[in-house]
C-alpha cells in the first residue's frame, strides 16, 4: 500500500487483501516493506515485543528498559564473544529477531571510580551531565577507547585512524550510548561528537542478528544537508572496515534514487539519509522501520530550521517501541527541548563547553568594507596571503568564503579564478557530483579557497581550514558562529575575517556587546530557535529604526568599554533576524 501522507489520511481506506495478510494493528513500516525474502513479523507478543501502529507504526510510548543498573555486560553477537537468546515475534508466518540489549560494561579500572573522582574528570573535560530525576547515574567518562571494552573489530579501526583519546564529548557520550540510554548531546562545533555516536552504533548493530535482504536497517541517522549526511557515512565506515560484509548506505536528494532503491533492498545495517528522501524511501517500500533500533538526529536544530519537523515527527512515531536515540544539537532551543521531551526516554544530557559558541583560539576581524569594494577586498587579501605563503615556502592555507547568495558565490568564484587563484563554488544550485567534486578537491589541497553560501556552515569538517573570510556577514549570530566554527577546530588556531557595511549594523553591535561581556569576565545569556528569531526580527527592526539603544559599547560598573574591531576569543553566540520561521535558505534544498 502506497505511503498516505498525515494530512491526507482521513478519507484513505485501506485495499481488503492487504487488511487481512497484514493483520490487526499493521503499520505502513511493514506494509511497505514488501516480500523480498520473507514477510515481516507481528507486532505486539506478549514479553515486552514491539507495539506499532499511527503512520509508519506506533507512538513511541515508554519501554521498560532498567535504566538503575549497570548490568549491560560485553556482549557482542557477530564475532564470537556472547551470543544471547533471542525472542521472535511473528507475522504472517515468517519471523522477526528481537533486538539485543548486549550487556556492557566498561573495564575495572572505571568501574572503581568513585563519585568524586568521576566529577573531578568531568571538571577537567569540562563536562556538564544532568540525568532524569528517578533514573540510574550516568556512567564515568572513560579517557581511554581501551578502557571502554568496545569490539575487537572497531579497536582494529580506531587504531589503524591513529586516534589515540577520546575528545570530551566521546569520553561521556560513548559510555552513555554503550549502556543503551537515550542521550541529549550539545558541544560545540568540531568537537568530535559524529565518532560519539557512531561507534557505540556500530557496536550495537555487531550484537544484533544478521540483516536479510529485504529487511530495514538496525540503525538510522538523520542528518539535515547531504554534506553532513556524506560526513556521518565517511566516519561510520571509517569505524565498520574491518568488519567483513557491514554495510551502510547513504540516501540523500541529488543523486540517483535508484542506486539506493537497490541498496536498500538488498539489506544494509546503517541508513545515514535526510529526511526528505528518506520519507520518499519509505513511501515506495523501499525501506521500513520494523527492525530499527538504535536513532540518530544529528544537528537537530538545523533540521528544525529547515523545515523538517513534521518528517522527523513521522519518522519517530512510527519507529518499534523499544529503541535508543541520540539527539545532537548545537543549540538547545525551546523547539529542540519539546522534541527531546516527547521522543527521548529518561534522557541523559551531556554538555561539553558553551553550547554555540566560537572556540576561543579563532581570532576575529571586522572590516568595514563598501560592498562595490568587497571583491577587491577579497582580492588583495588573498593574493597577499598566497604572495607571504610563497616567500615562507608553506603550502597556501585552506579558505573558506561565505556570501550570501548562490549566484553571488559563482561571481566570485570566477573573479577569484580569473586572478589567478585555485577556487571553486559550493551552493545548492550546483549538481550532488559538482558539490562533492568541489569538496574533494578542496579536502586534498587541489584548490585552496572555497565559496560557499551556508551550505558549507553547518556540521562540514575539513580539517586544516585557516582562515574563514564572511565576504557577506550572514543575518544572524548563530550562524555567524558556525559560519567561524569551520576554522579553529580540535584544539587548532584560526582566523576570521569579516567584511560589514551599515546594513549589518546589529549584528556587529552584537558581536561587540558579547565581546564586551566575555572580556570582563560575563557570559552573554542568549536564545535560539523560532520564537527567538522572531524576537529578534524585531529588535532588528526596532534598533533600525532607533528605538532601541545602541549596543556597540556596555557599561562595566561606571566605566564604559570600547571594543576594538580586532579582537580574540571571542566566546558567545545569539541568533537570526531575517529568515522566515521554519524555512531554509534556498543553498539547503535537498
Amino acid at each position: 500500500m502506497p505511503y498516505v501522507p498525515p494530512h491526507l489520511r482521513a478519507g484513505v481506506s485501506k485495499p481488503p487483501q492487504e487488511s487481512a495478510s497484514l493483520g490487526s494493528g499493521a503499520s505502513f513500516a511493514d506494509a511497505g516493506s514488501r516480500d523480498w525474502g520473507g514477510s515481516r513479523s507481528s507486532v505486539g507478543s506478549s514479553g515486552g515485543g514491539r507495539e506499532y501502529g499511527g503512520s509508519f507504526g506506533g507512538s513511541r510510548g515508554r519501554d521498560s528498559r532498567d535504566w538503575s543498573s549497570n548490568g549491560y555486560g560485553n556482549g557482542h553477537g557477530r564475532d564470537g564473544g556472547l551470543q544471547q537468546s533471542r525472542k521472535t515475534e511473528v507475522r504472517g508466518g515468517s519471523a522477526l529477531p528481537e533486538v539485543v540489549w548486549a550487556k556492557w560494561q566498561p573495564s575495572d579500572r572505571v568501574r572503581r571510580l568513585q563519585q568524586d573522582q568521576i566529577a573531578e574528570v568531568r571538571a577537567r573535560l569540562n563536562v556538564d551531565v544532568e540525568i532524569t530525576p528517578g533514573t540510574g547515574l550516568a556512567p564515568a567518562p572513560i579517557e581511554s577507547f581501551e578502557d571502554m571494552c568496545l569490539h575487537s573489530n572497531i579497536m582494529k579501526d580506531i587504531a589503524f585512524h591513529a586516534y589515540t583519546s577520546p575528545t570530551p564529548i566521546q569520553a561521556q557520550a560513548m559510555p552513555v550510548a554503550l549502556t543503551g540510554r537515550d542521550l541529549l548531546g550539545c558541544a560545540e562545533t568540531g568537537s568530535g561528537k559524529t565518532a560519539a555516536f557512531s561507534i557505540p552504533m556500530i557496536q550495537h548493530c555487531l550484537a544484533q542478528p544478521p540483516v536479510r535482504r529485504g529487511d530495514g536497517p538496525l540503525a538510522l541517522v538523520l542528518a539535515p544537508t547531504r554534506e553532513l549526511a556524506q560526513q556521518i557515512e565517511k566516519e561510520v565506515k571509517a569505524f565498520s572496515r574491518s568488519t567483513d560484509g557491514f554495510r551502510t548506505a547513504i540516501v540523500v536528494g541529488g543523486t540517483n534514487i535508484g542506486e539506493q532503491r537497490s541498496e536498500l533492498r538488498s539489506g544494509v545495517e546503517i541508513v545515514v539519509a535526510t529526511p526528505g528522501r528518506f520519507i520518499d524511501h519509505l513511501q515506495q517500500g523501499n525501506t521500513s522501520l520494523t527492525r530499527i533500533s538504535y536513532v540518530v538526529l544529528d544537528e537537530a536544530d538545523r533540521m528544525l530550521d529547515m523545515g523538517f519537523e513534521p518528517q522527523i515527527r513521522e519518522v519517530m512515531r512510527s519507529l518499534p517501541k523499544k529503541h535508543q536515540t541520540l539527539l545532537f544539537s548545537a543549540t538547545m532551543p525551546e523547539e529542540i527541548e519539546a522534541l527531546a521531551q516527547e521522543y527521548l526516554n529518561c534522557a541523559v544530557r551531556v554538555k561539553v563547553g558553551k553550547v554555540s559558541s566560537p572556540t576561543a583560539n579563532v581570532s576575529q576581524i571586522l572590516e568595514k568594507v563598501g560592498d562595490k569594494e568587497k571583491i577587491d577586498h577579497l582580492l588583495a587579501l588573498l593574493v597577499d596571503e598566497s604572495a607571504q605563503s610563497e616567500k615562507a615556502g608553506q603550502p597556501l592555507p585552506l579558505t573558506i568564503v561565505f556570501v550570501e547568495r548562490k549566484a553571488r558565490c559563482d561571481e566570485v568564484t570566477d573573479a577569484l579564478v580569473a586572478q589567478g587563484l585555485k577556487a571553486a563554488a559550493l551552493h545548492g544550485g550546483r549538481s550532488q557530483s559538482e558539490r562533492e567534486a568541489a569538496l574533494r578537491s578542496f579536502r586534498t589541497g587541489e584548490i585552496n579557497t572555497l565559496v560557499a553560501t551556508d551550505v558549507a556552515s553547518r556540521g562540514l569538517d575539513v580539517t586544516g581550514v585557516a582562515h574563514v573570510i564572511n565576504l557577506d556577514l550572514p543575518k544572524m549570530m548563530e550562524d555567524y558562529v558556525h559560519r567561524i566554527g569551520r576554522t579553529g577546530r580540535a584544539g587548532a588556531t584560526g582566523r576570521a575575517t569579516s567584511f560589514y557595511t551599515d546594513r549589518d549594523a546589529f549584528l556587529v553591535a552584537q558581536i561587540r556587546k558579547a565581546i564586551t561581556d566575555a572580556e570582563s569576565g560575563n557570559t552573554m545569556a542568549f536564545a535560539t530557535g523560532k520564537a527567538a528569531r522572531k524576537k529578534e526580527r524585531e529588535q532588528a527592526a526596532a534598533f533600525r529604526e532607533g528605538r532601541l539603544a545602541q549596543i556597540g559599547s556596555a557599561q562595566i560598573g561606571s566605566t564604559s568599554v570600547r571594543v576594538d574591531d580586532k579582537y580574540k576569543h571571542m566566546l558567545v553566540p545569539v541568533v537570526d533576524p531575517r529568515k522566515g520561521e521554519g524555512a531554509a535558505d534556498d543553498a539547503w534544498d535537498d
